[in-house]
């Protein structure tokens, strides 16, 4: 059974915009990539104590590396989901473009929270701040993500007119726990900081699984589409 919608023009092919929206988002998702590394600054010979050897400054700089981590990995997911949407796409409005404009603004900036998690993880008074600007940062990514899905799936009718009922609730219901998640790690933040570092890590875990899984369904929605 498919879904009976009203769409202002036919689209059982995916229009060029949709593709050249894709393709500029993932220029923007290689950037801030690329960005993440840049965070993670080994001072230099002429910078750095004589009493301080180079392997003591590697080591130093291990809450860089975990920002790094945590934040690289969060893009790759990030970006093989908007994937997974734009593979549902067979077309695009202006709501919908400046809504993956809003999107792409928070992958691009996640660079600055990752900078000052890996500065200031390792600090007990400035560790809070920190963590809250992350998480802050990832919850409001994740609304903006969920609310460009909902948009695009039950209000501009973008998607494949193929889909059958079950594959948009079942994005749906993947992706709405992000934000929650995001916000958990807020609130337990105030506990210990530390813990939102684990559930994280927890988080990343409980999105990679199903990656796979979404990819096969976007790959069948785009062979239904194309």
């Amino acid at each position: 059974m498919t879904h009976t919608r009203s769409v202002p023009e036919p689209a059982t092919e995916r229009h060029h915009d949709v593709a050249r929206l894709e393709a500029f988002s993932d220029g923007v998702f290689a950037f801030a990539a690329t960005l993440l590394a840049l965070g993670i600054r080994i001072a230099r010979p002429d910078d750095a104590d004589a009493s301080v050897g180079l392997y003591q400054l590697v080591l130093a700089q291990w809450p860089s590396y975990v920002a790094y981590a945590l934040s690289f990995i969060t893009v790759g997911i990030v970006w093989a989901n908007h994937h997974v949407m734009f593979s549902y796409f067979v077309r695009t409005d202006r709501a919908l473009v400046f809504l993956n404009l809003l999107m792409l603004m928070l992958v691009a900036f996640l660079p600055v929270p990752t900078g000052v998690l890996g500065a200031w993880l390792a600090n007990d008074s400035g560790r809070l701040v920190a963590v809250l600007f992350y998480a802050g940062t990832l919850v409001a990514f994740g609304i903006v993500h969920d609310t460009t899905w909902w948009y695009a799936a039950y209000r501009a009718h973008a998607t494949t007119p193929q889909l059958s009922d079950r594959e948009p609730r079942a994005l749906t219901l993947t992706w709405l726990p992000g934000p929650m998640l995001y916000s958990l790690a807020i609130a337990i933040a105030f506990v210990d900081a530390r813990y939102s570092i684990v559930l994280f890590a927890l988080i990343h875990v409980l999105y990679v699984l199903p990656i796979p899984r979404l990819l096969g369904a976007a790959r069948r929605a785009r062979r239904r589409s194309g």
